[in-house]
């Protein structure tokens, strides 16, 4: 499975997911699991903050040399599950790669209890809370969604329809 995950300038949001999804993929030995990332609005080389980069560090992991990226129609076509941030991520994929639609799903929906699913904060910026709430987000949304790959074909196929 190709796993994508876009924000919007993919140094902050998609960057921390890209990151602790491979973590997890490699302890868990998930060979089958693929991970990029890229921003719907990103400038191109731009290093990822370092606050998210601290925040790595400090649950032990390195940090590979990461430079953002706009998404790309090879990126669309290559990923099995497009990831976004927000509604707007979304909308904006659909209106640029129509493509994209059977295989986009909000990063939220993991964490959200009902049909809706609730954006992920972009901290880009702004006090520690923004940074911490985002973190959250991202972190309990990657364990739902990896519970569920854990489950097998059949609940991959339920879960990641939109």
């Amino acid at each position: 499975m190709n796993v994508l995950f876009i924000c919007s300038a993919n140094v902050s949001r998609s960057f921390l997911a890209e990151m602790l999804l491979r973590h997890e993929a490699e302890i868990r030995k998930l060979d089958n699991v693929s991970v990029s990332s890229a921003g719907i609005y990103a400038y191109p080389g731009n290093p990822p903050d370092p606050v998210m980069v601290d925040h790595l560090e400090k649950q032990g992991m390195s940090v590979p040399i990461h430079e953002s990226r706009q998404v790309s129609t090879e990126d669309i076509a290559w990923a099995d599950l497009i990831l976004v941030m927000e509604q707007a991520h979304a909308q904006d994929l659909e209106v640029r790669w129509p493509e994209s639609k059977g295989k986009t799903e909000f990063l939220g929906r993991y964490i959200s209890a009902g049909p809706d699913a609730d954006d992920i904060v972009d901290p880009f910026g702004k006090p520690p809370y923004y940074y911490r709430l985002a973190q959250s987000q991202i972190a309990l949304a990657l364990r739902a969604l990896i519970e569920r790959i854990l489950a097998g074909p059949q609940e991959e196929e339920n879960c990641f329809t939109s």
